[in-house]
């Protein structure tokens, strides 16, 4: 689900589309998003209710979950004891990080087991900027605009009818399909350019388990 609005790609391109919510637009913005999640190997939207599972190895004690700032943690499951928040790990809500401790006061490694730890809990930013969630970051939203905004206007467009395949120079091969009478289908699969991926590097994931 969509962290950024139509509104916003409208203001970084000094347009304004009659129709709201527009349907071409909106799959822009999917597909900027999903492209920029992709680079980041994290998710950016609002889930209530998440659940992770991850490798213990006996030495490291952080994990970082996939979706961040957390909101709230309901369940962290280790080889099938439920812990208690505080005593035996901490949250470290900004981060995304959970953190296996003893007594709350000593770091100590996750149990060495295989998908020994479950993880349950809410994180992300807001879907749509409202609801539950994280305010998600102004740069964030204008690094995914300009993936959107680029999208627009290379000038692709969904079609109906035969499904076909076309290459558009700076953005990556782009798909259109659907079958007759049904909503147009775009998939693509974005090339992102140097100065977008900077503009994403402070979401990126860092990979702590």
């Amino acid at each position: 689900m969509a962290i950024i609005l139509q509104a916003d790609l409208e203001h970084l391109l000094q347009i304004d589309v009659t129709a709201e919510p527009d349907n071409t637009i909106a799959w822009y913005i999917a597909a900027a998003q999903g492209a920029a999640e992709a680079h980041c190997e994290r998710h950016f939207d609002y889930d209530a209710a998440s659940i992770e599972t991850y490798d213990g190895d006996g030495k490291a004690s952080l994990i970082q979950l996939d979706r961040w700032p957390i909101d709230t943690v309901a369940t962290v499951v280790e080889s099938g004891t439920t812990l208690t928040v505080a005593t035996d790990y901490l949250i470290y809500t900004a981060e995304g990080w959970i953190r296996r401790t003893s007594g709350g006061r000593v770091a100590r490694g996750w149990r060495n087991d295989l998908q020994g730890v479950v993880i349950t809990y809410a994180g992300g930013y807001q879907i749509d900027q409202t609801g539950a969630g994280a305010t998600a970051p102004s740069d964030l939203l204008l690094a995914i605009a300009r993936i959107a905004g680029r999208l627009f206007k290379s000038g692709a467009q969904p079609v109906e009818g035969t499904p076909s395949s076309v290459s558009l120079d700076g953005i990556g091969s782009v798909t259109y399909a659907a079958s007759a009478g049904d909503a147009p289908v775009i998939v693509t699969d974005l090339v992102l350019l140097d100065e977008e991926k900077a503009g994403l590097a402070p979401y990126v994931n860092p990979g702590l388990v």
